[in-house]
């Protein structure tokens, strides 16, 4: 009996003293007991209230008489409202306060928004309480990334050469630095990366320095949604790997490259220029997707255009915002099929700099 005792005692200081981290998670009724309704303050009732990642608002009103909206910063000054398929309807909405950073709310239901039936918060990172342990963690702190370095999140840049070499790991940090407006952040899945499919814009994260927590191992997709961003090749892939000393899923495995990408200096060294057959220097090459394209040209004399084929034939330019103008711009091939670029300078497409080209799988 002794001994039974001894062992249950072992254990249960086992339990108290190397117990995980707890997250203290808590939940807001917005609005307390007036619960999701007009003619209430909802900045003064969130003033002053801590929330943390993890936490959870709820909104509690009459189903059909009001409704909630996750929107962006734009949204919820001009009481934008989000297709009707993205409202919560339930009259009981539980939102999970996922990551950190601004967060908006509206009620799109006739001009309630326009009469103050909306909400603004921002949210922390996730506290922890701590084990109660002398014994140290079994995972280190995570690391922060800010992707692109000194560039930060921009047209122009090659994020998937920047994330060679880099081990990301379960608590690591993803730092997205641009100015806000110009550039925005999604998550997404591969089918959203390869087509550049942008998600419901309450989505996005637009605050300019937005934070993500690599929560779980595995492979991890975002694009800037911000006009043809995406497809001018402003998207980053990334693996993430268990956290040091900790087991990964039986699901899960990291992923195995089966093809080494390449890089095609377009025109070889001749760039990007006038008077060049840029069909003839395509024909014969195998461009897949992974592999990139880089237009070298001296700033100011040239730019790039991604077009589509009608656009190409008829040298119709996008919006100057839409311009590669670097002088060395990477595009990353990042779906199977035909390409097409131009010069949008004065008549530079329509004397030939232009170039079309098909890329495998």
């Amino acid at each position: 009996m002794a001994s039974a005792l001894r062992v249950f005692g072992i254990l249960l200081l086992l339990g108290i003293t190397l117990g995980p981290s707890i997250t203290l998670a808590k939940e807001f009724v917005v609005g307390d007991e007036a619960g999701w309704k007009l003619g209430f303050d909802y900045q003064a009732w969130a003033k002053g209230k801590d929330f943390r990642v993890g936490d959870k608002l709820i909104f509690k009103y009459r189903a059909g008489s009001h409704n909630v909206y996750k929107v962006d910063g734009t949204g919820f000054q001009q009481c934008i409202r989000p297709s009707a398929k993205e409202a919560l309807t339930t009259g009981y909405d539980v939102v999970e306060l996922a990551t950190p950073g601004r967060k908006w709310y509206i009620c799109g239901v006739a001009k309630h928004c326009e009469y103050g039936m909306k909400l603004v918060i921002d949210v922390k990172p996730a506290k922890y309480e701590a084990p109660r342990s002398s014994v140290p963690s079994t995972y280190p702190a995570g690391r922060e990334y800010i992707v692109g370095d000194g560039a930060g999140w921009r047209l122009g840049f090659d994020y998937q050469a920047w994330a060679k070499n880099k081990v990301f790991r379960v608590g690591d940090r993803l730092v997205f630095r641009y100015p806000v407006h110009a550039h925005n952040v999604f998550r997404v899945d591969q089918y959203g990366f390869q087509n550049c499919i942008n998600p419901p814009a309450s989505e996005a994260l637009t605050t300019g320095s937005d934070t993500i927590v690599l929560t779980r191992p595995g492979r991890k997709w975002y694009i800037c949604g911000v006009g043809q961003h995406c497809q001018n090749g402003m998207k980053l892939f990334i693996v993430v790997f268990p956290a040091q000393g900790q087991n990964p899923p039986s699901s899960w495995a990291p992923a195995v490259p089966t093809y080494k990408p390449r890089e095609f200096i377009v025109g070889d060294y001749a760039g990007w220029t006038l008077n060049f057959d840029y069909q003839a220097w395509a024909k014969g090459k195998d461009f897949r997707v992974g592999d990139k394209l880089v237009f070298r040209y001296r700033v100011g004399a040239h730019n790039v255009f991604k077009v589509d084929g009608n656009a190409f034939q008829y040298c119709t330019k996008p919006p100057a915002n839409q311009a590669l103008t670097t002088g060395n711009d990477t595009i990353v091939l990042s779906t199977p099929g035909t390409k097409w670029y131009i010069c949008g300078v004065a008549n530079h497409c329509h004397q030939g700099m232009k170039l079309a080209l098909t890329v495998r799988s």
